[in-house]
């Protein structure tokens, strides 16, 4: 009984390492999909600039799970924005997103240049949009490199810790 149950907690506890090692590593895919996000949107506004729900409802991402949900947010953001007295696209999609549970792996500084940008989307000149972007999007650049490598030495220690401490619980429950 007691072989089982300690089994049982070094399995847990490993697994529960490499579960949260995977979330720092969903931190660098988002910041992948906002960046590619970034750059359909200033490919649209460069050279179809179409109106501000159309634009939205024209990213199509779909490489990976998380430009996927992306895709999903913008579009419903855009849908509620038609249907709003008075739309505010960065208020709608922080709304959409909290219902998402995968975009809160991602720290306020991580959403804050793409939320940016959403928020001056429509209001400003065509140049200054893409401008906005691209700034966005070299910050994003910076945080996902940043990111990348913090998250490879991060995600090691965390696995090594749940292995660890797994094995710590298989010691004392035998």
């Amino acid at each position: 009984m007691a072989w089982n149950t300690a089994m049982t907690a070094l399995i847990g506890m490993g697994a529960a390492g490499v579960l949260l090692a995977d979330g720092e590593r969903q931190r660098v895919d988002w910041i992948r999909a906002m960046r590619r996000c970034l750059l359909r949107m200033n490919g649209l506004i460069r050279y179809e600039r179409p109106a501000l729900t159309e634009m939205l409802r024209r990213i199509d991402l779909r490489a990976t799970k998380q430009e996927r949900e992306l895709t999903r947010l913008l579009h419903a953001s855009a849908e509620r924005m038609e249907n709003s007295a008075n739309p505010q696209l960065t208020m709608i999609f922080m709304g959409e997103s909290a219902r998402l549970a995968g975009y809160s792996v991602l720290s306020e500084e991580d959403r804050s240049s793409f939320e940016a940008v959403l928020g001056e989307l429509g209001r400003t000149g065509l140049a200054e949009q893409i401008r906005l972007i691209d700034s966005a999007d070299e910050r994003l650049r910076a945080r996902e490199e940043a990111l990348a490598r913090e998250a490879g030495r991060r995600a090691q220690l965390i696995r090594t810790l749940g292995l660890a401490g797994g094995a710590a619980a298989f010691l004392l429950l035998v």
